[in-house]
C-alpha cells in the first residue's frame, strides 16, 4: 500500500474563497506567545500572487462549490480531521505516557507547533476555525521567567481572557545570565589609533567567578553578569494559577552555568514556613536545570505540596554533583502517592568514565541512590533513570514487590547506565566497550534484570543501555531490550536459561556473538573497519573480550 502524501502548500489555496476574521491588534508579544496573524491581504496576496489583494464576493461565488456547501458549514470534527490532516494530530495531554508508548514521553516540543506561522495563516477561514488554530497555538507557551515578562504576560492574557483556556503546558525559563550596555568612554584606549578606531576592532574576553564581559576597542562595552530581575519560584507559581487554570502540565527550567546561583523561592526569607500556591490542576511537572531549582530535600518538600495531584515528574540536572545524588536519595522516600510516571536524569553527558570521580567515591556506599530507587519502582508504572546504577536497583525492586500490599504496577522501566557502582577497593572503575570489569558490572545488571521479571509480571517493556558517543565503535556499546517478550542485545548461558523459567514465550530474536571480527590495533585503538555496520540484534558477553584492554575470562 502506497503511503498517504500529505497535500502541498499549493493545496491551502482554498484559503481564498473562505471568509476571514476580524483582525486583532499587534503585540509585542507576538512572537512570544503566539498571536495569530490575521492580515487577510497578505495571505491572499501569498496564496495567489497573480490575482488582486482582496477578493470580491463574485469571485468567491464563481469560486464556491454548485452544491453552496462550504467548508465551515461541515461538523466541527471533520474540520479538526483537516487540520491534523495539514500539520499532523494533536497529542492528548490528559492520558498516561505509558499509555500510548513503551517509554515516559518528552514534553520539550510535543505540544509546541513547528510550523507557528503557517499554522496562523489558517485563522483567516472561519471563525471556527479561528478557534482551533488558537486552540493548537496556545496549547504550549513559553514565557522568560523575569518579573517584566511574567508582567507583560498578564497584560496580554488579561487582554484576550478567551485565550487563557487553551493553555494546556507553560513553561517557564529563567536566566542566569543578563547583559548590560556600558556607556562609552570619553576617551578611546592608548594603544589605538583615534583616527582610524573604526579600522582596528580587537574584542576581548574577561571571565571571573561572576561576569564575563566582552569589550571592543571602539569604545563599546557589553557586560554579561549574573541576573538581577528574576521573578521568584512564589511569583511564577501565583502567575500560573491565575492565569491558566486549565494548565495540566509545567515546566520549570532553572538553567546551568559554573557555580550557577539557585532561584530564590521567596522574596522575603519569614521565621514561619512558607508554601507556595496549590495547583490542583497540574498533573505533569518538569524540572530542567533541577539544580538551580531544588538542591535540598526541604526544598522538594515546599515544592510538591504545590502539586497534590501529580503524577509525572521529569527531573533533569544538566552536570552530575554528588549533592544531587544525596538529595534526589533522601526525597524518594517521600514522594507523592499519586505519583505514577517518573523520570531522572542525574548526568546528561553520554561518554565514557576513565575512572569514577572522586567525589563519587566520597559518598558510596553511604549514599546508595540504587537501593532507594528500587523501592519505589514496584509502585510505579514508568521508570526512566539516567545515571549510576547496578544491580542492587532490581534486588532491592524483587524484596519491595514481595512486601509490599499492592500487586507491582510497573510496566515500563528504562535504564541509561552512566557507571555502575562498584566498592572502593575496584581500581579499574571506568566504563567502555574495552574495560572488561564494566561489561562484567553491565552484565551482571542485565542478568538481575531478567531475574526480576518474575516479581515484575506487569513489565512488558525493559530496556538497559550504556551510551557512549564519543566511542569509534558506538554500534558496539552493550544494551538489553525486551518488548512483548521479544528480546535483542546482551545474552549469556544464564540469562538464555532463566528466561523461560521467569517469563515463558520469551526468547531472543536472535542469536549469534554479535560483535563479529572487532579487535584492537597495535596501539590499543579500536579498529574502525571491525566495527559493525548497524546495531547487533544480539551480542553475546564474551565477545567483548577480544577488544577489552585486559579481558579476565
Amino acid at each position: 500500500m502506497l503511503p498517504t502524501l500529505r497535500p502541498t502548500s499549493n493545496a491551502l489555496s482554498l484559503l481564498t474563497v473562505m471568509t476571514t476574521c476580524t483582525s486583532t491588534p499587534n503585540s509585542p508579544l507576538a512572537s512570544d506567545f503566539g498571536t495569530i496573524n490575521l492580515n487577510a491581504e497578505k495571505v491572499v496576496e501569498k496564496l495567489q500572487p497573480n490575482k488582486p489583494a482582496y477578493l470580491s464576493q463574485e469571485d468567491i461565488n464563481q469560486t464556491a462549490p454548485s452544491s453552496g456547501l462550504r467548508l465551515q458549514d461541515l461538523p466541527t470534527e471533520i474540520q479538526e480531521s483537516v487540520l491534523d490532516y495539514l500539520f499532523g494530530a494533536r497529542v492528548s495531554t490528559t492520558s498516561s505516557s505509558a499509555a500510548s508508548s513503551p517509554v515516559l514521553r518528552g514534553w520539550s516540543n510535543v505540544l509546541r507547533h513547528p510550523r507557528r506561522k503557517q499554522l496562523s495563516n489558517l485563522a483567516l477561514v472561519s471563525m471556527t476555525w479561528r478557534q482551533l488554530i488558537q486552540e493548537r497555538l496556545y496549547r504550549h507557551i513559553k514565557v522568560k521567567g523575569t518579573r517584566s515578562s511574567l508582567d507583560e504576560c498578564e497584560e496580554w492574557f488579561t487582554l484576550h481572557p478567551h485565550l487563557n483556556s487553551y493553555v494546556r503546558h507553560i513553561e517557564i525559563w529563567v536566566p542566569v545570565w543578563e547583559k548590560k550596555l556600558l556607556q562609552p568612554s570619553s576617551q578611546p584606549p592608548a594603544h589605538i589609533n583615534p583616527n582610524h578606531v573604526q579600522a582596528h576592532i580587537i574584542t576581548t574576553t574577561v571571565v571571573n567567578a561572576t561576569t564575563t564581559s566582552f569589550e571592543q576597542t571602539n569604545n563599546v562595552s557589553l557586560t554579561f553578569q549574573l541576573a538581577s530581575q528574576n521573578a521568584t519560584l512564589e511569583e511564577i507559581l501565583m502567575t500560573v494559577k491565575h492565569l491558566f487554570p486549565q494548565a495540566c502540565i509545567l515546566t520549570l527550567e532553572g538553567g546551568h552555568c559554573k557555580k550557577p546561583p539557585m532561584v530564590q523561592h521567596f522574596r522575603t526569607q519569614g521565621i514561619l514556613p512558607q508554601a507556595f500556591p496549590v495547583m490542583p490542576t497540574i498533573r505533569t511537572l518538569v524540572l530542567k536545570g533541577a539544580w538551580n531549582i531544588m538542591r535540598e530535600s526541604p526544598h522538594f518538600h515546599t515544592i510538591a505540596a504545590s502539586f497534590p495531584n501529580i503524577r509525572e515528574w521529569h527531573c533533569t540536572y544538566a552536570k552530575p554533583k554528588t549533592d544531587a545524588y544525596t538529595t534526589i536519595a533522601r526525597v524518594l522516600h517521600y514522594i507523592p502517592n499519586t505519583l505514577t510516571h517518573l523520570n531522572l536524569t542525574m548526568e546528561s553527558a553520554h561518554c565514557k568514565e576513565a575512572s569514577s570521580p572522586k567525589m563519587w567515591r566520597n559518598i558510596y556506599p553511604g549514599i546508595h541512590i540504587c537501593s532507594d530507587l528500587g523501592i519505589i519502582a514496584p509502585q510505579l508504572e514508568a521508570l526512566a533513570y539516567t545515571g549510576r546504577i547496578c544491580a542492587g536497583f532490581f534486588k532491592q525492586a524483587c524484596l519491595a514487590a514481595v512486601h509490599q500490599r499492592s500487586a507491582p504496577k510497573l510496566k515500563s522501566l528504562d535504564l541509561v547506565v552512566k557507571n555502575c557502582c562498584r566498592p572502593k577497593s575496584v581500581v579499574n572503575d571506568g566504563t567502555g566497550i574495552t574495560n572488561w570489569a564494566f561489561i562484567c558490572s553491565f552484565e551482571a545488571l542485565v542478568t538481575a534484570g531478567v531475574w526480576s521479571l518474575d516479581k515484575l509480571p506487569d513489565l512488558n517493556h525493559l530496556r538497559i543501555r550504556f551510551i557512549d558517543l564519543d566511542s569509534a565503535g558506538s554500534l558496539m556499546n552493550p544494551y538489553f531490550h525486551l518488548k512483548h517478550n521479544r528480546c535483542t542485545g546482551l545474552w549469556n548461558e544464564e540469562i538464555l536459561s532463566l528466561l523461560p523459567k521467569v517469563r515463558p514465550g520469551s526468547q531472543y530474536t536472535d542469536l549469534n556473538d554479535g560483535l563479529g571480527a572487532a579487535g584492537l590495533d597495535k596501539d590499543g585503538h579500536l579498529l574502525e573497519a571491525s566495527s559493525p555496520r548497524r546495531r547487533p540484534l544480539a551480542i553475546k558477553v564474551g565477545s567483548y573480550a577480544a577488544i577489552a584492554d585486559s579481558p579476565q575470562l
